[in-house]
């Protein structure tokens, strides 16, 4: 199989700044960090972990990318003072412009809000086209316009994306229904392939499993039973399976950071905070709360067929308990990545029991 590989150089300037208190650098004179989707999880985490560092935002000047500046989102960011610049992610000429005299990018996609987007809506209902398959389609149109607009900006040192395993590609062809991973994972092919000189400056942060994934609200999340009075977790493969989970708006920043600051280019780094089984957490919830949470393991052909994603998810439980949910477990890509323990920094990470404890699961039996 075929692999992206980078050649890894280290940027030195990067390296071991230090803030002296004669430093009154304006924003002007410091190094520029553009920040895409500043004000969703990861985005949001980045632009603080820079600007809540006062050595950090010393030397950089954060620049935050959204629909909406003036979003309250948007605008507490601003209260950090970052500069809060509006873009779209349909436009290359808006992305270029944002990305100004940037020395390092931070790029974001998401599948997920590209499926409620009028244009993915358009395309299943004009051209009959399954859902899933639209919105990876859109969200790699998302990724090359990034890269594109990106590759155009001769001040840039480091382009950071977050990226995703190619499933398609790892799995053989068994599992081709992950779309929102291998969207991303093309959008880096696009890259390689295309933009040779923006590919030399990339590093890739691989997000593992949103804790807030298992909250009742979210797609992966478990729903009450009625007949049973219990709340149930469910997924075509056994409870057992170890999932790397993190906490996307607290974590992700300080990996971004390591990327930017510590790691050579062409790092791909999967960011997580702890290895724990869904079956740990349903038993922890259960101890927590004394209420009934169980799991519920369904197969792929039943799940799909409940989902207007049809085999997005259960393929999505297939590939984490046979290949790793960063591909792991394929031994030539394990090759190619950093775990957190590789970094030259220790990174500090949230411990899901305690993330656990800190939500409101009565939600889950509102319906009760």
């Amino acid at each position: 199989m075929c692999f992206p590989i980078h050649t890894c150089t280290t940027l030195s300037f990067l390296h071991n700044q230090k803030a002296t208190p004669q430093s009154n650098m304006s924003s002007h004179e410091k190094k520029i960090l553009v920040v895409l989707g500043a004000t969703g999880n990861q985005g949001g985490s980045v632009v603080r972990a820079f600007l809540n560092d006062t050595t950090l935002s010393s030397y950089w000047h954060v620049r935050g990318v959204t629909r909406n500046p003036s979003s309250e989102s948007a605008v507490k960011l601003s209260k950090l003072r970052a500069e809060m610049v509006s873009a779209s992610l349909g436009s290359v000429s808006e992305l270029k412009s944002a990305f100004e005299d940037a020395t390092a990018i931070f790029a974001v996609t998401d599948f997920w809000s590209a499926i409620k987007t009028e244009e993915v809506k358009h395309r299943v209902q004009s051209e009959e086209i399954d859902l899933a398959i639209a919105t990876r389609d859109l969200e790699e149109t998302w990724g090359r316009n990034i890269a594109t607009a990106a590759a155009e900006i001769p001040t840039l040192e480091r382009f950071v994306f977050s990226s995703l395993p190619p499933v398609s590609q790892l799995s053989q062809g068994k599992l081709k229904h992950v779309h929102h991973f291998d969207g991303k994972a093309n959008v880096l092919q696009y890259i390689r392939q295309e933009h040779p000189t923006l590919w030399a400056k990339t590093s890739q942060v691989l997000v593992g499993f949103y804790n807030s994934n298992i909250l009742p609200d979210s797609y992966f999340g478990p729903k009450f039973n009625p007949v049973t009075g219990k709340v149930e977790f469910e997924g075509p493969v056994s409870d057992d399976n170890l999932i790397p989970f993190i906490d996307a708006s607290s974590s992700t920043g300080h990996f971004v950071r390591a990327l930017v600051l510590d790691a050579p280019a062409g790092t791909i780094l999967a960011a997580y905070d702890e290895m724990k089984s869904l079956g740990e957490c349903v038993e922890f919830l259960r101890r927590e709360t004394g209420r009934d949470f169980v799991f519920v393991q369904r197969n792929v052909e039943e799940m799909a067929a409940e989902s207007p994603l049809g085999r997005e998810a259960p393929e999505s439980w297939v590939w984490l308990a046979e290949y790793g949910l960063f591909g792991e477990k394929v031994e030539e890509w394990k090759q190619l990545l950093t775990l957190p323990g590789g970094l030259e920094n220790r990174i500090g990470t949230v411990k899901v029991d305690e993330w656990l404890s800190a939500q409101d699961w009565s939600k889950a039996f509102q319906s009760a």
